[in-house]
């Protein structure tokens, strides 16, 4: 079997640009993992370095919206007066969806609600 030269060079010179593409498709490799300590039941540690607003705003997305969308928040008639009333709206409705979510989680919650759609604390 004879080997045609002008296949041996084609594939040459297009090694080079081939392997360079696939360079450029390749992904970056993900950000480092954020340094957290267990406790010793396996649960992250609270180290008071995380954003309250970041995590009021995970437990609000992963528990309320499933029952009312973010309009509640912003109609013209709002239960809601101040930011102790809006705490208490929290804990209220934590209770009846029988949400086991400490006073922490409630405030940030709470808190996360305040700075997104109602501004009482400013």
């Amino acid at each position: 079997m004879r080997i045609n030269p002008n296949l041996i060079a084609a594939a040459l010179l297009l090694q080079a640009p081939l392997a360079a593409a696939a360079r450029l498709v390749e992904a970056p490799p993900p950000p480092p993992l954020p340094d957290v300590q267990l406790e010793a039941d396996g649960s992250p540690q609270k180290t008071g370095q995380a954003d309250p607003a970041s995590r009021g705003r995970l437990l609000y997305e992963n528990h309320c919206l499933a029952c009312h969308e973010s309009l509640v928040h912003i109609r013209t008639h709002q239960t809601v007066k101040s930011l102790p009333a809006l705490r208490a709206e929290v804990a209220r409705w934590a209770a009846n969806a029988n949400l086991p979510w400490s006073g922490e989680e409630v405030e940030e919650v709470a808190r996360y609600l305040d700075a997104q759609y109602y501004k009482f604390e400013r």
